[in-house]
């Protein structure tokens, strides 16, 4: 009978169930980030919103044109010098070098919007220049509906420019009381419905910033994950180099990348293995052979700098060494100094037929035209280790491109 495990499972946090504060603020670092994604938001927005922005300038200066000419030519001027704080903000939004001056820039472009059209309102001789505190609504849902800065800019410069709008109103002595009041409370209560409904689109947008930071940390703890496991499958638990399976793939890879990119003269493999490791195990135990795998297996992972190069171990007491991006000439050095330097280590090895210390003897191939695969690289080079050892042992041998086993 099949057992049911009864304990709920535990989905991992989406970021969409974490709860945000009433005031919208986030830890300091975070809030930092949040600031930066959304003025990343912002200068998509703006680049496209100013094209809208010039169109509604333009509607009102024809507009004005078709009520007045007296009216336009007192005020295009100053129409004209609303558009400056505008280009300013759009060369911010484009050119993207300060990134954390568009903010101040937005607020004070509609700061300044608001400003002048109050004074248009308050000094241009027309019965219909009251209209122009309606431009006070314009600049806030600018800043808060199209520009989209942070609701903490758009509240603090919203109650700026209502009490900008406020002080025009109490000055103009041409509005009747309930038309100032008629104006200001219909320009207030619209700003509070634009913040309201900013604060509501703030609070989604930083809960979706912080689902793509919960979701980018789960990213990185599975790649993390997924590395130790592939290093766990590809690794050779006894000596640390690359096992069997990591060998044939890595291997295979440089041969590809060698291929693709016509440096079949520039990719090596070198096939080692002890002299007489049998008569080692059998004189001094497996224990002290597994010891001394390790430390021949050390010497050429210390020797190796390329990042793409790699030690693996082929089997038993043999190993494989793959480097590229070298010459021939490079690949033999490699191989003597390794020769030369394991047998400096001067491991006891009483059982050895050509010395007192543990030596090897190396088998040196490179990329051929007509070779495609891991297994046939690595024939060649058994072939000129066959050769190393037929001839003595504590050598190396290289087989070159027709075939021909030459010691070194």
């Amino acid at each position: 009978m099949a057992l049911r495990s009864t304990q709920p499972s535990q989905p991992l946090p989406s970021g969409t169930d974490l709860p945000i504060p009433w005031n919208l603020r986030l830890p300091k670092p975070l809030e930092g980030d949040f600031i930066s994604y959304l003025l990343r938001f912002s200068r998509r927005i703006i680049l496209g919103s100013i094209v809208v922005v010039i169109f509604i300038y333009a509607g009102g200066l024809l507009t004005e044109q078709l009520i007045s000419d007296h009216l336009l030519q007192q005020i295009w001027r100053l129409r004209l010098f609303t558009l400056i704080p505008v280009g300013a903000v759009w060369w911010l939004a484009k050119e993207d070098k300060h990134p954390r001056a568009l903010q101040p820039a937005i607020a004070a472009c509609c700061i300044i919007i608001a400003g002048i059209h109050d004074y248009v309102a308050l000094y241009v001789d027309h019965p219909l220049a009251y209209t122009y505190y309606l431009v006070n609504l314009f600049a806030i849902l600018l800043m808060a509906t199209l520009f989209r800065i942070s609701l903490y800019w758009a509240a603090t410069v919203s109650a700026i420019i209502l009490a900008m709008l406020a002080i025009s109103l109490l000055l103009d002595e041409r509005l009747s009381t309930s038309l100032a009041y008629t104006l200001f409370y219909f320009i207030s209560a619209t700003a509070i419905l634009s913040l309201l409904g900013q604060y509501f689109f703030e609070r989604l947008q930083r809960q979706f910033f912080l689902a793509e930071r919960v979701l980018a940390m789960h990213r990185s703890e599975l790649h993390s994950a997924n590395q130790v496991l592939e290093s766990q499958a590809s690794e050779d638990a006894l000596t640390g180099t690359v096992n069997r399976r990591g060998m044939e793939i890595r291997l295979g890879s440089l041969i590809h990348h060698a291929r693709h990119n016509q440096q079949l003269d520039k990719l090596f493999i070198l096939l080692f293995d002890i002299d007489f490791f049998k008569q080692f195990n059998d004189t001094y135990g497996h224990l002290e052979g597994d010891l001394c795998l390790k430390q021949i297996a050390n010497v050429p992972k210390a020797m190796i700098q390329n990042d793409s190069d790699f030690v693996a171990r082929y089997g038993g007491e043999e190993f494989l060494i793959a480097l590229s991006g070298i010459q021939l000439n490079d690949a033999l050095i490699f191989a003597e100094r390794l020769r030369s330097r394991i047998e400096q280590l001067g491991v006891e090895h009483s059982g050895s037929r050509v010395n007192n210390v543990v030596t090897i003897s190396v088998g040196i191939s490179g990329l051929i035209p007509g070779i495609t695969r891991a297994d046939e690289m690595i024939k060649r080079a058994d072939e000129a280790l066959y050769e190393a050892k037929g001839i003595g042992r504590n050598t190396v041998v290289l087989i070159d491109a027709q075939e021909k086993l030459i010691p070194q």
